[in-house]
C-alpha cells in the first residue's frame, strides 16, 4: 500500500543492553510534503531512502533527497539506500553497478527488499 502524507512508526529495539526508541517518519517522498519533512528531518541521527527499482525516475529523486536531508541534518548521519522491489529485478531500470557507484561516492550503505516479504 503506498504511503499518502506522512506515516509515523516507534520501535524500541534493544542494542548491546541499551533500549532505544526508534521513530520512522514516511513521508512518502512526494512534493507537497516537501517542507512538512523538513521538520521531521531535524535532529535525526539516521534516514533510509527508498526507491521504486523498475521505475528510473524514482533513482533520480534519489540524489535531491540526500541533498535536502544534509540541508537539514548533520552530513554525517547514518543513511542507507534501499532499493525496492527486488522480486522485479528482470524490469529494472538501471544497472546494480551504477547504484552501487553512485553509492560508494555519497558514503550510503546500500541494499534490495522486496517490501511485501522483508
Amino acid at each position: 500500500m503506498a504511503t499518502i502524507g506522512v506515516e509515523l512508526q516507534t520501535r524500541t529495539p534493544t542494542v548491546d543492553h541499551k533500549t532505544i526508541k526508534a521513530q520512522i517518519w514516511n513521508s512518502a517522498g512526494l512534493e507537497g510534503y516537501r517542507v512538512a519533512t523538513s521538520a521531521y528531518d531535524k535532529g535525526a541521527i539516521g534516514a533510509m531512502l527508498v526507491y521504486n527499482m523498475t521505475k528510473h525516475l524514482t533513482i533520480d529523486y534519489v540524489a535531491r533527497w540526500l541533498e535536502e536531508l544534509h540541508s537539514y541534518v548533520d552530513k554525517n548521519i547514518f543513511v542507507m539506500l534501499i532499493g525496492n522491489k527486488s522480486d522485479l529485478s528482470t524490469l529494472r531500470a538501471f544497472l546494480v553497478e551504477d547504484v552501487k557507484e553512485f553509492v560508494h561516492s555519497k558514503n550510503l550503505i546500500f541494499m534490495e527488499i522486496f517490501a511485501l516479504k522483508s
